[in-house]
């Protein structure tokens, strides 16, 4: 009976050595998660901030074009109206790399169980 007692307590030792290492490992993959997560969001603000400011720079250009004076005026406008556009095709697809691993993260998080925090639905660009 006391070496079945002992076995039991050693058993049990086990037992909670394996769950602290289940929780202290879930603990780092979660903490791991979120600051991923803080970057994308970073990078996805600074993502933001630049196709704003394209945005408005193409709208200068546009209006800018629309009264030219010269033929080399134009052609210069023409050249730098496509390299914005370029641009704002090359953060579009950024963003969307970047709600893309956000959306796996999620994903992530949900499928490894316990507390999840959502990540809240980021807007689309055109």
């Amino acid at each position: 009976m006391e070496r079945l007692t002992q076995e039991l307590l050693v058993l049990r030792e086990k037992v909670a050595m394996a769950e602290s290492r289940v929780q202290e490992a879930t603990g780092n993959r979660r903490q791991q998660l979120l600051l991923m997560l803080e970057g994308l969001v970073a990078e996805r603000n600074r993502l933001n901030e630049a196709l704003q400011a394209e945005r408005q720079l193409y709208s200068s250009l546009v209006k800018f074009h629309t009264h030219p004076d010269s033929t080399a005026r134009d052609h210069t406008l023409q050249v730098e109206l496509e390299g914005v556009q370029e641009l704002r095709g090359q953060l579009e697809e950024a963003l969307g790399r970047s709600l893309e691993r956000l959306s796996r993260l999620e994903t992530q998080g949900t499928l490894g169980g316990g507390e999840q925090e959502r990540v809240r639905a980021l807007p689309q660009h055109a």
